[in-house]
């Protein structure tokens, strides 16, 4: 059985990495650990990594 890929199902590891790990610099930088800062910060880096998720254009869930 062979599976047909095209760019749209295309899941692309580095570019999702990317964008993962410029969401994580850009929102904590370099700040100090902050324990009550932990919540706020997942918060916000998942919220900007599923807003540029979405702006791929994929058709992909992310959880």
């Amino acid at each position: 059985m062979m599976v047909e890929v095209n760019e749209q199902t295309l899941f692309i590891v580095d570019e999702v990495s990317d964008i993962v790990k410029d969401s994580i610099e850009h929102l904590i930088g370099s700040e100090l650990y902050q324990q009550n800062m932990v919540n706020k910060w997942t918060d916000s880096v998942v919220e900007n990594c599923l807003t540029r998720f979405c702006k791929l254009a994929k058709p992909f869930k992310y959880i």
